[in-house]
């Protein structure tokens, strides 16, 4: 039968459209709603077996390099993915396409050392996405355009530095965890592009110095977390009126909080970490009688802690700002060692 031209071409589009080149999967056991099935080359309704409403799809320790282009795509029922443990090591652009129902991925636990730019676009329904325990580096806008996304977690990856350029066109995106990665400085106004952040991980990371206006234009936070760091000063501006209810600063270097950052965070805190940092006694003693005059609870010592205030060489019984040399020699060796008290607040 004779073929005109355009639909000759619409039939090679079609063809081509439903390839995938190159493959991401090469006879990959995948589960599908708790129904295995073996897969090649991309996962899509017309080559899987199942022919069901997909809810999740599941690949789990199997041996998966690569995501490419179109490696899942053209699903529209609401669905989650869970790729964990598979040593994927690259996410293409567009390795997600045309999912107009997807919610959750699970990417956690791979080898992940490249997201490309535009490699999670266009997922209109996506809310969470897990990247812990990679080896990540992260392209300009890597999450472009997602509009529902609320939580982004990027623990232990060794970053050493992030951009918010990375989260491009997330309006709804409420909750980032940078937890245990070689993060040096928050810089200035490192969040201004993402107004809707609510609670932030910084915690385990070797972050030094935090600029004052850190987290300007973040008028929603409600919970900042920068635990075991060598954080030296808490001086922060945060907007006020703040709707911080929990600070997390234990494990650092700091010896002293003024009145006017205390008088900042007041408003809605609950809960104040301190435990593990060489509090100036006069400083210390400050804390307590504000916790208690506030209704703040505030833990700062431990069964196993032997001592939870230093005292300065001068003036000893003030809370005053103090240069290191106003400290005697090896003043903070008995704080700062998380393995002797278990931090009290939790993801």
């Amino acid at each position: 039968m004779f073929k005109t031209p355009t639909t000759l071409g619409l039939l090679i589009i079609l063809k081509y459209s439903s390839q995938c080149l190159p493959p991401s999967f090469d006879n990959v056991l995948i589960t599908v709603n708790e129904k295995d099935e073996k897969i090649s080359g991309c996962i899509t309704p017309d080559t899987l077996k199942f022919k069901g409403e997909v809810a999740k799809i599941s690949a789990v320790n199997q041996n998966i390099p690569d995501l490419n282009r179109g490696a899942v795509r053209d699903i529209s029922t609401k669905f989650n993915i869970d790729f964990s443990r598979n040593n994927i090591d690259i996410i293409r652009e567009e390795a997600f396409l045309n999912l107009s129902g997807l919610e959750q991925i699970d990417l956690s636990k791979n080898n992940i050392i490249w997201i490309g730019e535009n490699a999670f676009v266009n997922l209109p329904t996506l809310r969470l996405l897990d990247l812990a325990y990679n080896k990540i580096s992260v392209s300009s806008r890597a999450f472009n355009n997602l509009p529902e996304l609320r939580v982004i977690d990027l623990s232990d990856n060794n970053l050493d530095s992030f951009d918010q350029s990375w989260f491009y066109r997330t309006p709804r995106l409420d909750s980032i965890s940078f937890r245990l990665n070689r993060l040096r400085s928050i810089p200035r106004a490192a969040f201004i592009n993402l107004p809707s952040i609510e609670y932030l991980y910084f915690h385990s990371n070797k972050i030094e110095d935090i600029h004052p206006d850190a987290f300007k234009g973040l008028r929603n936070l409600r919970l900042l977390v920068i635990s075991e760091n060598r954080v030296k000063s808490f001086e922060i501006n945060f907007h006020t009126p703040s709707e911080l209810g929990a600070v997390g600063i234990q494990f650092n270097n700091i010896t002293y909080i003024s009145d006017k950052m205390l008088e900042m965070i007041r408003p809605n805190l609950r809960s104040f970490w301190i435990t593990g940092n060489p509090w100036q006694c006069g400083c210390f003693d400050k804390l307590i009688n504000w916790s208690i005059k506030n209704r703040v609870t505030i833990s700062f010592v431990c069964l196993q802690y032997e001592y939870v205030c230093v005292y300065p060489k001068t003036n000893p019984y003030q809370c005053l700002e103090r240069e290191d040399a106003d400290f005697y020699n090896g003043f903070s060796n008995n704080f700062g060692n998380e393995t002797k008290c278990k931090p009290h607040w939790s993801k």
